[in-house]
């Protein structure tokens, strides 16, 4: 079991850490930046016609700065159209250097690696240093005596990390059963660009973390006093800092219960998750397997998808036994088969991969604490696959 807090001694161990995987940044000229049909095949762009390393996903966004669709660059990119690509990248480059009066762009990268993972423009970045949110947290608990720091998730890969704080008070919810329990909190969350903070609970019967947007809302019945779940910091200043504390204090007054947590939980325990939700799920499970030999990932493949995903191979079988072949079906129509998991079911088999000790090697296993969340607000947005099936003999 992963321990779930954090003492002094192992937070100021992690401040170092956390220090020296703090990103590089340089303003360049975007006219600066080009590629070729070779530097896109060797993962690099030229800046002032160096070459330099970039990550797997950097392309993406440098064309969608450019307004290049996502899945158009993927699908260059994939299929090997390197020239094709590298004409469109540098004729949209030139485009914006001559409409916009040469504009500066932002260049993040890995302090270790020297690799480019992110670009923005300047005046998008909005990210304080590992340092200052640090320096935050302890302000935070140490003003706090009923908050701990439950764990700090780290990704070495870019950088990215998130500090989950909990609130000591445990709260039931019925609907969910009789032994369901949750601490609530915050997470204070470090990207590549920005520093936000967003809803964190754990799960208390097994220790599950959950990081969640659920929008926002109204305290109690205090019209006045509005719950936002999910924030970012608007700029470095120390009143931009105040602000953002101020914010944090306003979900402190709610006891850091979304008002919308409630109604959330009641519809993902009640709602039967989809084919698609369930396979979507066991896909980013998978993705995250750290094991090189082929038998051994396809044997912890098999784990995952019988402990924590059953639901998806007994769905299988069963449209097998109806005559149809599963694997022909699109998305679009695993959006309409049922499974035998709840959405419920299916958050807390991620969240229980993101936070403890599966036994599975994972790499980077905190972000499914993320994924579990996106699909548990997806009943507040555009509901979950199967939450209206009831409608359809209508």
């Amino acid at each position: 079991m992963i321990i779930k807090e954090v003492t002094s001694e192992k937070f100021q161990e992690l401040r170092s850490q956390l220090n020296d995987a703090e990103t590089l940044k340089k303003v360049v000229p975007i006219g600066a930046i080009s590629v070729d049909e070779e530097t896109l095949k060797r993962g690099q762009i030229l800046v002032g016609g160096q070459a330099v390393k970039v990550s797997s996903g950097f392309f993406y966004k440098l064309g969608s700065m450019l307004k290049v669709n996502v899945s158009l660059t993927r699908n260059m990119l994939e299929k090997g159209d390197h020239q094709i690509a590298a004409a469109l990248i540098n004729g949209l480059k030139e485009y914006q250097v001559k409409s916009s009066s040469g504009t500066e762009v932002m260049l993040i990268a890995n302090a270790h690696t020297r690799e480019i993972i992110d670009i923005c423009s300047p005046n998008r970045y909005r990210r304080v240093t590992n340092d200052t949110v640090l320096d935050v947290a302890e302000r935070i608990v140490n003003d706090n005596p009923n908050l701990i720091v439950e764990t700090v998730d780290f990704n070495p890969t870019n950088g990215a990390c998130s500090i989950n704080l909990l609130n000591n008070q445990e709260v039931g919810f019925a609907q969910a059963g009789k032994d369901e329990f949750f601490k609530f909190g915050f997470s204070i969350i470090q990207t590549s660009r920005d520093t936000l903070v967003e809803s964190y609970n754990q799960r208390l019967v097994c220790s599950n973390g959950l990081r969640v947007s659920l929008g926002e809302g109204a305290i109690g019945s205090n019209r006045g006093l509005n719950f936002e779940d999910r924030f970012r910091l608007t700029g470095n200043s120390s009143e931009d800092i105040r602000t953002f504390l101020n914010r944090i204090e306003d979900m402190k007054k709610a006891e850091f219960i979304s008002p919308a947590f409630n109604a959330a939980i009641t519809r993902a325990t009640g709602t039967k998750a989809s084919l698609s939700e369930v396979e979507k799920a066991l896909i980013t499970a998978t993705s995250k397997i750290e094991e090189l030999d082929p038998q051994f990932k396809k044997d912890f493949q098999s784990a995952i998808a019988r402990k924590y995903f059953h639901a998806y191979g007994d769905t299988l079988a069963r449209i097998t036994r109806k005559g149809q072949d599963p694997h022909s079906l699109n998305d679009r129509q695993k959006q309409f088969i049922k499974t035998g998991m709840s959405v419920w079911d299916v958050v807390n088999s991620l969240t229980f991969l993101g936070s403890n000790n599966s036994g599975i090697p994972l790499e980077n296993q905190h972000e499914l604490k993320y994924t579990a969340g996106d699909l548990f607000s997806k009943g507040t947005k555009e509901g979950f696959d199967l939450e209206f099936a009831q409608f359809a003999s209508l």
